[in-house]
């Protein structure tokens, strides 16, 4: 009896910890996130990054990312209301394009060799992340 109550639980909580029907792999799927995961994995390899070639690569990977995500739209925007979304739109473009700026100067502080520059563009990065994900990206809850 007591395996069959552990394998019950084990199983509901395994269920439980998975996303209903896929959505999940829905909002991976789209252009944008697969662009943002990419300058996401060049983000986090870049903070580890102390050889200016690789972390100047690193940065430019970021930026393409970032210039491919202009052409796309967060699912956030093409929820909401439809007066709000030209602003919306262009909030994001500018957010995108001030993060594209923050990585070609990460790039050109590794060209520098300049890794305490880096560090201080790098959190510059992470607080536009957060400002963006604020306002762009729904919560899961």
């Amino acid at each position: 009896m007591k395996f069959n109550i552990f394998t019950y639980a084990l199983v509901a909580s395994l269920c439980l910890s998975q996303p209903l029907f896929g959505a999940e792999d829905e909002k991976k799927d789209t252009p944008l996130a697969k662009q943002m995961d990419e300058m996401n994995d060049a983000y986090k390899a870049i903070k580890k990054e102390t050889d200016p070639v690789k972390g100047a690569a690193l940065a430019r990977t970021a930026q393409d990312a970032l210039i491919k995500s202009l052409a796309e739209v967060p699912e956030l925007v093409k929820k909401g209301p439809e007066g709000d979304k030209v602003k919306m739109v262009a909030s994001f473009r500018t957010m995108i394009g001030k993060a594209f700026v923050t990585f070609s100067e990460i790039e050109e502080a590794f060209v520098a060799k300049d890794l305490e520059k880096v560090k201080t563009l790098l959190e510059q990065a992470r607080e536009q992340k957060k400002t963006a994900h604020d306002k762009f990206v729904e919560d899961d809850a």
